[in-house]
């Protein structure tokens, strides 16, 4: 059976007196400046690549990758070499791939992904995996597999007790309709030793199909699981892991996807300052039935006939016996007014997560009127200098194209096929960055007007999600940079990068506990010309790819 988890932040984190960003003026000093060989490789989307689920897959390619493992960053010019710029600054050449007959075929930017044991996977986007055991080149071996599936990798692991390795891959593919689709790719190759070699195998693939974007993707170290975050449940394409087809069958209908469980939520809610409006969907044979309501001061009950509609300890104080109700289309449409007036709600009943919030337009546009000091990047009204003005990003995708489609944190069994624990995010709660640690994950996701920050980790029955980190305000100054293309930030959370498409860098500094302001600084790349195309974050630096420069910031002494 699935769990449903409710993902809700930790009060002791959410910083409530949290004011603004204060801008300062203290430099950014660049510590090293690369020019390069030869540029960046970058693939432009192909006439038969118009979706906006492929848009949005190139637009936002990250074409720097980040190595935990030994805090080194990777890339790949236009040559197809392979470069690696080690910690202290050294840039050198570790391999090259050759895909000049192939290149016709090539679909995808090339990615890199990395794994404990000093394993490297690289796909060249056209359907061939090189897969790099050590670093070093008289030492390191190299396998070529061609498993014809052509996609961007999203994660790399070991697993050690059974010496396998699992690279996810994403790509967009069309069904019969034409209508375009996520798929997920899951790779397993056996490394073995035969007659004193390294010998590399292929020993699974299984197909993943998602309607709708991947944010996040991830295999467990013990190789039985895998979270996603995405706007839609995800369903196996074929059925070749020793599980029969009628077994499979069975466990389906015994846990039902996640459409059936919770796409249509019991209830819906909204507030404004004052007051709370609840639509709750009625049977057809009792819409003209009068309903019984019950107010008290922390519980609500609602009930027709004999049937409960509502019923729950609710979050905080309502005036007691005060409510009006409506049938409408359909539904009972309920006012409560709250005792507290400005007292915003997170949820109309505690722990029921069978509701939804519904956005209050009116409150929406009040909430951004008294929270635009937020996103300012000048000291005060009196500050001199000229500030970077918002321009267009040609690349970027319309918010509207993202709206009205939940997103789902999931965990899956590959054994048994099924969603073993489940988090509705909702649709404004979305992925700001992710980062991938020695052990574990951590998510950032928005949370109201906030960014919250999760570390994932691994486990059997129970899984571990924990809230850590907090940013205040971080996610409605996310939402105002239209010119945004890159959003990263380090392990430790100490502050967070937005990086524009070209030019500008902005970093927020981690609010201290119960603290009114925090930094912002603001960094001119000077390279309008040439556009940011990677970055990656770390304790102490920010490095920063451009088509013909690698710059490293210097963020902490």
């Amino acid at each position: 059976m699935t769990e449903i988890i409710d993902l809700r932040p930790n009060k002791s984190l959410i910083n409530s007196t949290f004011e603004k960003y204060q801008f300062s003026n203290e430099a950014v000093p660049i510590i090293s400046e690369n020019k390069l060989k030869n540029h960046v490789y970058r693939l432009e989307p192909n006439q038969n690549q118009e979706s906006w689920l492929e848009a949005r897959l190139f637009a936002f390619h990250n074409h720097l990758f980040n190595n935990v493992y030994d805090t080194s960053c990777w890339f790949i010019d236009e040559t197809w070499a392979v470069w690696r710029l080690d910690e202290d600054s050294s840039l050198d050449q570790v391999y090259e791939l050759h895909v000049d007959a192939q290149s016709s075929k090539v679909t995808y930017n090339p990615s890199i992904g990395f794994t404990s044991n000093d394993i490297v996977v690289i796909s060249d986007g056209g359907g061939n995996l090189h897969i790099l055991i050590g670093y070093a080149g008289e030492n390191r071996k190299v396998f070529l597999m061609n498993p014809e599936e052509s996609g961007v990798i999203m994660n790399v692991q070991y697993v050690e007790e059974s010496s396998k390795v699992i690279v996810t891959m994403c790509a967009i593919v069309a069904d019969d309709s034409q209508k375009k689709y996520t798929q997920l790719v899951l790779l397993s190759y056996s490394l073995c030793t035969e007659d004193g070699a390294t010998k590399v195998h292929n020993i699974d693939k299984q197909i993943l199909k998602v309607q709708g974007t991947v944010d996040y993707a991830c295999v467990e170290e013990n190789g039985d699981y895998l979270h996603s975050i995405c706007q839609d449940n995800i369903s196996f394409e074929n059925d070749n892991v020793g599980v029969e087809n009628a077994q499979v069958s069975e466990i389906r209908s015994e846990h039902p996807g996640v459409s059936s469980q919770i796409r249509i939520p019991k209830y819906y809610w909204s507030q404004d300052e004052d007051s709370l409006t609840v639509w709750v969907k009625v049977p057809k044979d009792r819409s003209d039935k009068r309903p019984r309501i019950s107010v008290k001061p922390l519980e609500l009950s609602v009930t027709i006939d004999d049937e409960t509609l509502i019923q729950g300890e609710c979050q905080h104080r309502l005036e007691e016996n005060v409510a009006t109700w409506r049938h409408k289309e359909g539904a009972l449409q309920v006012e409560l007014s709250k005792h507290e007036s400005g007292l915003m709600w997170s949820e109309l009943i505690k722990g029921d997560t069978g509701g939804e919030c519904l956005p209050n337009e009116v409150l929406a546009a009040e909430i951004h009127t008294r929270l635009a000091h937020l996103c300012t990047d000048q000291q005060d009204n009196n500050a001199g200098g000229d500030q970077p003005c918002v321009g267009f990003n040609a690349e970027q995708l319309e918010e509207c194209d993202l709206e009205g489609k939940d997103n789902f944190l999931q965990r899956i069994n590959f054994l048994t096929r099924t969603t073993t624990h489940l988090a509705r995010l909702g649709s404004n709660n979305h992925v700001l960055f992710t980062y991938k640690g020695k052990h574990g994950q951590t998510v950032c996701l928005r949370y109201d007007h906030d960014a919250c920050i999760w570390r994932i980790g691994d486990g059997d029955a129970q899984w571990s999600l924990r809230h850590v980190l907090s940013f205040p305000g971080f996610g409605y100054v996310e939402a105002s940079k239209t010119n945004k293309k890159f959003c990263v930030s380090p392990i430790d959370g100490s502050y967070i990068a937005i990086v524009e498409h070209t030019r500008h860098v902005f970093l927020y500094e981690r609010p201290a506990v119960g603290a009114k302001s925090a930094k912002q600084r603001i960094v001119d790349l000077d390279c309008q010309a040439s556009p940011i195309m990677g970055v990656v974050a770390t304790n102490k630096y920010l490095i920063v790819l451009s088509k013909e420069k690698l710059y490293r910031l210097q963020i902490h002494t």
